[in-house]
């Protein structure tokens, strides 16, 4: 990539994850590998489950889930977990490849609130990640900062994801729920450019793990710097 990062960098940004989706000693930690798309010599996903039977110490469960992530980010996946909490009996492991699918899911705590770029095909210059940022501001003002919160933001690597706490059940009214603010979310910050995934509302929906680098498209180089387009590492935003 143009712009490498220490090892030691993204594991002190994936470090900070925890805060955001906090690991209770049951909980099962779940990591898929996507390849990124127009990214050459695509490979198959790959989920991996890091459960309590094989690691009875959160800690352990943790550092186990965070070197499997670089090691799969490294070959050039992107890494996504869930956000909401997994069912402690889900059957996954490190070798069966399973999914977690919605029924999955123990109950939800969050809603995803992803902006990104109307055309996202390559990464984005910094004009356009500064666009979407500016975006998602009136947004963060008016579920956060109003309220004296801070927001709860990662920036994706080409977009950002606001995650808005909610405590619902997962079913089908919850479900109903989360689809409906999203599409009122759409409507209220969209621009022409910038648009709300209004896509995101299931259960079981994965979410780009900070520390670990986005890949999509192809990387464009320029010397001077304005119309680069390069892979970013994601972040929480503090």
């Amino acid at each position: 990539m143009i712009c490498p990062v220490s090892k030691a960098h993204q594991r002190g940004a994936m470090a900070k994850m925890w805060s955001l989706f906090p690991v209770s000693q049951p909980d099962p930690l779940h990591l898929r590998a996507i390849w990124g798309k127009g990214v050459p010599r695509s490979r198959p996903p790959e989920n991996v489950t890091f459960n309590a039977a094989a690691y009875p110490s959160v800690t352990d469960r943790k550092r186990a889930f965070v070197d499997e992530a670089l090691r799969l980010n490294a070959q050039g996946y992107n890494i996504y977990t869930c956000f909401n909490r997994i069912r402690p009996d889900f059957e996954g492991d490190e070798r069966n490849g399973l999914a977690v699918r919605d029924s999955d899911i123990l109950h939800r705590r969050y809603l995803l609130i992803d902006f990104d770029r109307v055309a996202n095909s390559q990464p984005a210059t910094d004009d356009e990640s500064n666009e979407v940022s500016a975006v998602a501001f009136p947004l963060e003002v008016d579920l956060f900062s109003s309220k004296g919160n801070d927001p709860l933001t990662v920036d994706s690597g080409n977009g950002i994801h606001v995650y808005l706490p909610v405590d619902l059940p997962n079913d089908d009214a919850s479900k109903a729920i989360c689809k409906q603010l999203l599409k009122s979310f759409g409507s209220k910050y969209d621009t022409p450019t910038v648009k709300v995934d209004t896509s995101v509302y299931n259960a079981a929906r994965i979410t780009k793990v900070p520390g670990t680098i986005a890949r999509k498209g192809l990387e464009v180089p320029d010397p001077t710097g304005y119309h680069e387009r390069y892979y970013r590492m994601a972040s929480v935003v503090e």
